[in-house]
């Protein structure tokens, strides 16, 4: 796991604002289901206090808001896994965006749906990931 100094996070709700996380998260999860990896729930079962402070919601899967945490080294992904503890939360979002400066990285290594790859990077250009909702869903037809 890498340090995240060279990604900005940047939520879309009612304007863009670039959102800034803890230094030692090494991993950014974007979710809008509640489990993740199996069926955890690394987001935690939060209390109305904590929701509160944070100016967080109750996640559910139809609130059209993506639960956005981190994850620091192996151990604490381990113990999260486990739900043990909770991940870093960072934030609640309608939609996402992700500015990566490659640097000195040649790959970003990404997942999705848990399919992994390895994003090319520049070292001279921001590479950008967006995700937000679209107006139409997709369907699956059976033509029998």
């Amino acid at each position: 796991m890498r340090p995240m100094e060279k990604v900005s996070v940047f939520l879309v709700n009612r304007i863009l604002s670039e959102q800034p996380f803890f230094s030692s998260v090494r991993a950014i999860v974007a979710l809008n289901l509640h489990n993740y990896g199996s069926g955890r729930n690394p987001w935690g079962k939060l209390k109305p206090e904590y929701l509160e402070k944070r100016g967080f919601v109750e996640a559910h899967a139809d609130d059209g808001l993506l639960e956005i945490f981190g994850l620091k080294q192996g151990w604490h992904a381990s113990f999260v896994m486990v739900e043990l503890i909770s991940a870093k939360h960072i934030a609640q979002a309608s939609s996402i965006r992700l500015e990566i400066r490659g640097g000195e990285w040649k790959d970003a290594f990404m997942q999705m749906d848990g399919e992994p790859w390895k994003q090319p990077m520049s070292s001279e250009y921001s590479t950008f990931l967006e995700i937000k909702r679209v107006p139409y869903q997709s369907l699956m037809i059976n033509r029998e």
